[in-house]
């Protein structure tokens, strides 16, 4: 799983950099996801094949959604979107269960832990995540 952390940087690379700066918490996917991504980035190694899998999937989606918005006359760019938001929810589900593994496993041995397994708690969804 040495392989998992230039992957897992590429990837993150691929978020929106509004999802990767953002100053507070916010709910949609790609900030989510970026909030699970820095839990699983501080061990590599406890990223599964599936939340890897999922990763390169999901960065495949949006290079497929970020032609298919350049080009205008392309109907099938709605189909992509939805395909892209299946597979955002899909990379959560697999990776915050192993980011959410590793929190009960190892926080209390790294000190970055603990704030990161506390951004990656669901939180019910407010006015200002629109």
């Amino acid at each position: 799983m040495k392989k998992a952390l230039p992957v897992l940087a590429t990837l993150l690379i691929g978020l929106p950099l509004a999802a990767q700066a953002a100053p507070h918490l916010k709910n949609d996917p790609a900030s989510v996801l970026n909030r699970i991504l820095a839990v699983l980035q501080t061990d590599p190694d406890s990223a599964s094949d599936a939340c890897v899998e999922a990763l390169k999937e999901l960065h495949k989606t949006q290079k497929i959604v970020a032609n298919q918005d350049t080009d205008s006359s392309n109907q099938d760019a709605a189909v992509a979107r939805d395909v892209l938001e299946s597979d955002f929810e899909e990379t959560i589900e697999v990776c915050g269960t192993d980011a959410r593994r590793l929190c009960r496993t190892k926080s209390e041995a790294d000190p970055k832990l603990p704030p990161l397994c506390t951004a990656i708690r669901p939180r019910p969804p407010s006015e200002s995540d629109d």
